[in-house]
């Protein structure tokens, strides 16, 4: 039985979405329940998404026995004729009662459609979705309903669906940078309390943990702080990566391409905080969140200046303030030309 590759990144409206799990839903076999029950042992995070989705088209099957539009207008000029059959001179008593309960019924009937396409048209619309948008300058703290905290960075912008329940898979949508504080699952609650991000083509899965994203169109980056968590991308769902503190991730979106190494994951949240506090972090550290935030090649003029360090308070609004202040604090001399920064010693 083929199915697609990528259902891990599914979300209950792309189950919903799908004919092949809806064929499933609607028409049950053998093979079909050996491959779905043997994916989800595989994917148990995604068990919640996938009883969700069956639990709604279950409740559209009736959706299938409302009569089409031929059929409605057939009925409609059926009980037109009775009526007018019942306005032909009869007894008057029963004339009276004949319309009367012709009427009731047809009334009944018509009310009954009415409920019926009005109870269809709430089940299929989407979800609502709220969104918050950052500041247009500055970070912006939001406590989700889970008393999770996030921090955006300006201009971005994270949604969820306005129904969020309490024990309920908790997925979030962001577009551009933010810091996550993710309250951990309650002791013993199943998997599918996880916490779930999508940032532009990556999946970011995990149970209690801080870490950084930063979505932009060339790329999306993920540091983590503390804890643990899953990535998996879009389009390609055969690599899923387990982070560890102070990985970094990054996907190039146009290259399908993906970098992973070791960082100090304080320089990669540093925005976040009006004033961040580093400790003994090296220029070369630096250099490396530099070309990763911005996307300069940086080349630091000797080794030995590559290894000075760095300890106190770093305010990083935006990329000037960053090397105005690493100018500054060890007396250097910073030259861009075109895609490359140049850092040597103000002494040289």
């Amino acid at each position: 039985m083929e199915q697609p590759i990528n259902y891990a990144t599914y979300t209950t409206n792309d189950f919903i979405a799908d004919d092949a799990f809806l064929k499933w839903v609607r028409h049950p076999d053998a093979a079909g329940d050996a491959w779905w029950q043997e994916w989800l042992e595989a994917h148990p995070h995604k068990r919640q998404q996938v009883e969700d989705a069956r639990a709604f088209i279950s409740r559209l099957q009736f959706e299938e026995q409302l009569p089409d539009e031929d059929a409605i207008a057939l009925s409609l000029a059926h009980n037109l004729s009775l009526i007018e059959a019942a306005e032909r001179p009869v007894l008057p008593g029963k004339q009276v009662r004949s319309v009367r309960k012709l009427f009731w019924w047809a009334a009944a009937a018509a009310a009954i459609v009415g409920v019926v396409l009005s109870v269809m048209y709430f089940l299929i619309q989407p979800p609502a979705m709220t969104i918050i948008k950052g500041y247009a300058v500055g970070v912006r703290t939001v406590q989700l309903p889970d008393s999770s905290i996030v921090r955006l960075n300006a201009g971005a912008e994270l949604s969820f669906r306005s129904n969020w329940a309490p024990g309920a898979n908790r997925e979030i949508w962001l577009q551009g940078e933010a810091f996550f504080d993710i309250k951990p699952s309650p002791a013993g609650v199943r998997a599918a309390n996880e916490f779930v991000v999508h940032s532009g083509n990556v999946l970011i899965n995990v149970l209690g943990t801080s870490f950084n994203v930063r979505e932009g169109a060339a790329a999306t980056t993920v540091t983590l702080n503390t804890g643990k968590i899953k990535l998996s991308f879009k389009d390609l769902p055969e690599t899923p990566f387990i982070l560890n503190p102070g990985d970094f991730v990054q996907y190039r979106t146009a290259s399908n391409k993906i970098i992973r190494k070791k960082v100090n994951p304080t320089l990669y949240a540093v925005w976040k905080e009006e004033r961040q506090y580093l400790e003994r972090v090296t220029l070369q550290e630096i250099a490396y969140y530099i070309e990763d935030t911005y996307n300069y090649h940086v080349k630091i003029s000797d080794a030995r200046l590559a290894k000075q360090q760095l300890s106190g308070g770093l305010q990083v609004k935006d990329e000037a303030s960053l090397l105005e202040t690493l100018s500054f604090a060890l007396n250097l001399k910073i030259e861009r030309k075109a895609d490359s920064l140049f850092i040597q010693s103000s002494n040289q």
